[in-house]
């Protein structure tokens, strides 16, 4: 019985993901709150987004960049915050980012 062929690779290339590498928090109770994400690698931002959340909720966001440590600046109309993460795939390399009462915060590997 002849073998079967091996299966065709696509030619294009996928654009890497991080998987719920961003896990954005908005604790204010009455407010929807609305933040701008920055990434950066090597002082060059890589990706940007905005999102606005409801007032207590939680979203997770996938970001299309290859795992690695990145500078994460996340922003309101009232403050701002960065810290240095580890982006990837697993559970712990996410950024965590929260928000209310007038406070913003960007934390690393958030269990």
């Amino acid at each position: 019985m002849p073998l079967a062929s091996p299966p065709k690779q696509s030619a294009t290339s996928h654009e890497p993901t991080c998987t719920n590498a961003l896990c954005l928090r908005n604790y204010e109770g009455a407010s929807s709150v609305t933040i701008d994400v920055t990434l950066s690698q090597d002082g060059q931002p890589v990706h940007e987004m905005t999102v606005t959340l409801d007032p207590l909720t939680i979203e997770s966001v996938d970001v299309p960049v290859a795992p690695g440590d990145y500078r994460v600046q996340a922003a309101t109309d009232d403050n701002a915050a960065a810290s240095v993460c580890t982006l990837g795939t697993a559970p712990t390399e996410l950024a965590f980012v929260e928000a209310g009462n007038g406070i913003i915060s960007v934390v690393g590997e958030a269990y």
